[in-house]
């Protein structure tokens, strides 16, 4: 390989740093321009900023966008997902509160019937009834405990007059069936005896009303009898000639002609049906 002359070598290292300094200068207008264009974004944000309050405008990708709690869903099977319904408690309904009635007792106060100052405090604040809980069980069929339909069944009242609290003191209690159904009504039997005297005058009174109301109730209950009775006859009378036109049909349909002479020239007629038909002899 040729060596190269001095001249050469001088054109080389011209046509290098040339090249440098090109380099160079494109490089530096790239960096301005990237600069030019970031302090021109930053101050057009700046002003938007201050014009929406400092708010971000939201993107495409996150304006419908709504998060779900996976966790809490079920596979319905059914191309689709369910979330699981939080079942809230039960409402409870409100029920008398012994506590807050207030338990006004004297040194005199004692039972009624046997004299003990240990008396019942649920009696003595809801009844406003002097007794202990011995004489309770002891007397069951003045101091016992009836429900609203009790009340209604024994002793013939009705239910405007048991919503009446100055003519009944009531017990209001929970349901013990379920919390959530209507509270049970527990009624005093004096109380519902001595209204029902009055009501009925006397418990004579009563017994005739219950009397009068069984009677009733076997009345309408043979009405209905013989009203179901005539029904079932009808309609018995009605299959039976249903059964006996059929019958008929069927023996006029299927009988077997039995022809004579009528007597005017070649007409015959059957004795059973009447049928009449013209004969011609050859």
């Amino acid at each position: 390989m040729p060596e190269l002359t001095a001249e050469q070598l001088a054109r080389i290292e011209a046509n290098r740093k040339q090249a440098k300094e090109r380099l160079q200068a494109a490089e530096a207008s790239s960096s301005s321009a990237v600069a030019g264009v970031d302090k021109g974004a930053a101050t057009q944000g700046a002003g938007n900023s201050n014009e929406t309050g400092g708010r971000l405008r939201a993107s495409k990708m996150t304006r419908g966008y709504y998060e779900y709690n996976l966790s809490t869903m079920r596979d319905t099977k059914a191309g689709f997902i369910e979330e699981d319904k939080v079942e809230s408690p039960e409402k409870k309904r409100r029920v008398l509160d012994l506590d807050t009635i207030a338990l006004e007792l004297s040194a005199q106060d004692s039972c009624v019937e046997c004299g003990s100052i240990d008396l019942d405090v649920t009696y003595f604040k809801v009844f406003r009834t002097q007794v202990c809980k011995a004489c309770i069980e002891k007397i069951p069929d003045k101091y016992s405990l009836l429900t609203k339909t009790e009340a209604k069944e024994d002793y013939l009242l009705t239910d405007g007059e048991l919503r009446d609290r100055d003519l009944f003191p009531v017990w209001e209690k929970a349901n013990p069936h379920k919390s959530t159904w209507n509270n049970m009504l527990l009624y005093l039997r004096r109380d519902l005896e001595q209204f029902a005297i009055k009501k009925w005058n006397g418990l004579d009174g009563l017994d005739k009303e219950f009397d009068r109301r069984d009677e009733d109730k076997r009345a309408r209950k043979e009405k209905k009898y013989r009203r179901s009775v005539a029904d079932l006859r009808r309609r018995t009378r009605a299959d039976e000639w249903e059964k006996q036109r059929r019958e008929r049909l069927r023996l006029e349909n299927e009988h077997e002609h039995e022809f004579e002479a009528t007597g005017d020239g070649d007409e015959q007629k059957c004795t059973s049906c009447g049928l009449v038909i013209e004969v011609e002899e050859f």
